[in-house]
This record gives structure tokens, C-alpha cells and sequence, in this order.
């Protein structure tokens, strides 16, 4: 008969308390989620340097956005603006204006840019313009930083992040000249905002910020 009782008490207490543990269970999940993605996500945060998160830098980015509204970067544009320049006007038509859209763009930011009208040939030669864009890595991408350019012998583009597809390392970034139509999206004025596959011999240059 003791037993049985005990048989019925332990029943009874399993089922009185059970929800109780199961609530504990579940709020216990969970706060260990939610403490799981803070530390990924401040992994993330710390693996960009104090000096990259600054706004800064991404501002870039986000001038880069707005300069790709600018008609002079069509291919059939007959006159483009180098800002770096005191606006100068440069005939153009028929060309990609990617290391126009580049320099302009850094500009706008206020970082350094050279004295002269230079070619992506120019920017790829790393002897050149290393107090102002400073080569970093070459052929290693995961050197770069959010607002750097990537510079091969015919392009360069503005780097914005990383991305490995099926294998194959793509830059996530913003140039002027593509090979695409525009589509009032991402292609806008021949100004693309997208992945470019990142093959053959290219350099990291990090922009220098202005002082003052």
C-alpha cells in the first residue's frame, strides 16, 4: 500500500511540476541563443579594426550609392567631372570610367586622391601613389577592408565585403563599367553595384583619410 501511494505521489508531483521545468528549459535555450549570437557577433565586430568601423570609412560605401545616380559615367557620356580635380572636365565617350567613379568617390569622402589624372594601369603599379593609397596585400583578399579599392591592370573597384560562392571568391562592391544593361537596380548610369569574381594578378589599396 506504501507504495502504491509513493507510485501515486511521484505521479502527481511529475505532473504538478513538469511545466515548471519545462519553462525553465525553454528560458534557459534561449538566453544561451541569444548569448551564442552576441559573441558571434561581436567576433565579427572585433575581426574589423577600430580604425575600418569608423563611419568614415563606410562612408564610402554609402557616397558611392549616390555618385552612381551621375549620367557622366554612361560609356556614351560625352564629358566626365573629376572632382579630385577641381571638377575638371575630361571627353571620355566611348570609355568605362571606373577609376574616375573611384577617385570621385573618395573625394566626396574626403580621403586623399592623387594630383593628376591617373589610369587603372597607373593605380595598379604599386611603386605609385603609396603615400596616399597604400597597397596592402596583393592577390589576398582577405586583407581588405570595407571602403578599400581593388585594382587590376584595366579595373578597380570599391571593396565593400567578401563572398565565397560554390568555391569561387567574389568582391562585393561598387564600378563604374559593366559588360550588363542597366536595369534602374543595381545597374544604374553603367555604375554596378554587385559581385566581382576575383581572378588574376589584383592589388588591395587602402585610402588614406585627408587631415583635418
Amino acid at each position: 500500500m506504501a507504495t502504491e501511494n509513493n507510485e501515486v505521489f511521484a505521479v502527481g508531483w511529475h505532473r504538478k511540476f513538469m511545466p515548471v521545468f519545462c519553462l525553465l528549459f525553454i528560458v534557459i535555450s534561449v538566453a544561451g541563443c541569444s548569448s551564442s549570437k552576441k559573441v558571434a557577433e561581436r567576433n565579427v565586430n572585433e575581426s574589423v579594426s577600430e580604425e575600418y568601423a569608423s563611419e568614415e570609412y563606410y562612408s564610402i560605401l554609402e557616397l558611392a550609392k549616390s555618385e552612381q545616380l551621375k549620367p557622366m559615367y554612361e560609356i556614351d557620356a560625352d564629358t566626365t567631372l573629376l572632382y579630385w580635380l577641381g571638377d575638371l572636365p575630361l571627353e571620355l565617350t566611348g570609355y568605362t570610367k571606373c577609376n574616375v567613379f573611384a577617385l570621385n568617390v573618395l573625394m566626396k569622402a574626403r580621403f586623399m586622391t592623387p594630383s593628376e589624372n591617373c589610369t587603372t594601369a597607373e593605380l595598379f603599379d604599386p611603386l605609385l601613389y603609396s603615400d596616399i593609397l597604400p597597397v596592402v596585400s596583393a592577390n589576398l583578399i582577405g586583407k581588405a577592408r570595407p571602403g578599400d579599392l581593388i585594382v587590376w591592370q584595366g579595373h578597380v573597384i570599391i571593396f565593400e565585403r567578401h563572398i565565397l560562392l560554390n568555391g569561387t571568391d567574389y568582391a562585393l562592391g561598387w564600378w563604374a563599367g559593366t559588360r550588363q544593361e542597366d536595369n534602374g537596380d543595381n545597374i544604374i548610369n553603367n555604375v554596378c553595384h554587385g559581385k566581382y569574381k576575383l581572378e588574376g594578378e589584383y592589388i588591395v589599396r587602402r585610402p588614406v583619410k585627408k587631415p583635418g
